[in-house]
């Protein structure tokens, strides 16, 4: 089989949990950045009729949507698993993804991260507003996934899995700004978590460059 393609921007929560999953199964992959802007421009717009990032090819089969690319990933490559096989601990991971899309990203990611981080590299101004009115929602994020995971080594049960791969890229985004630095301390559980994750090598070999 070909490597697999990803395309998309470096900074991309989504797309770092991508690239990470396939780091966790060693698989060799080809990533294809796609410059902020770019991805509301031909040729993305093929590959993702949304406007959004990741998207992603394998042997000529095209994919869009993350949770998809992350199931796809995991089943078409069947070592080191991703996904619990106990129910209990399935239905956690998949909540926790479903956090994470609904609320966690448009959070911490496009309230938070964008006005911070992406805005001023583009020589944007940044929305204070926008971070004001997203912080609470950020800390409940961050409040319920601690919950979840209780005392567990990892976020569904004592193996990673989807969810730790999910949050982390934006955990750690949002850890180096001021405003993640007390949300995230609160939680006994998070800090000791986030460096689990960044211990390991997927997430040291998909870390994107100046962050």
């Amino acid at each position: 089989m070909g490597r697999p393609i990803v395309y998309g921007m470096a900074l991309s929560s989504y797309v770092w949990s991508t690239r990470m999953a396939l780091a966790e199964k060693g698989v060799a992959h080809e990533w294809v950045e796609v410059p902020f802007g770019d991805h509301r421009e031909e040729p993305h717009m093929t590959r993702h009729p949304f406007a959004k990032v990741p998207a992603f090819e394998h042997d000529g089969f095209t994919l869009y949507e993350t949770q998809a690319i992350l199931r796809y990933i995991d089943e078409g490559f069947p070592v080191s698993p991703l996904q619990p096989t106990d129910l209990h601990q399935f239905s956690r991971m998949n909540q926790i993804i479903g956090i994470v899309d609904a609320y966690a990203w448009r959070a911490i990611a496009a309230g938070v991260l964008v006005n911070r981080v992406l805005k001023p590299r583009l020589g944007l101004p940044t929305d204070e507003a926008a971070i004001t009115a997203a912080l609470p929602q950020a800390r409940l994020c961050i409040s319920e996934i601690s919950r979840l995971m209780g005392e567990e080594p990892y976020l569904a049960g004592d193996r990673v899995s989807l969810a730790d791969l999910m949050v982390i890229p934006l955990f750690y985004l949002f850890g180096k700004l001021p405003e993640g630095e007390a949300p995230l301390a609160e939680h006994a559980n998070i800090r000791p978590w986030m460096r689990r994750m960044e211990e390991r090598q997927s997430f040291q070999v998909t870390k994107p460059p100046g962050v």
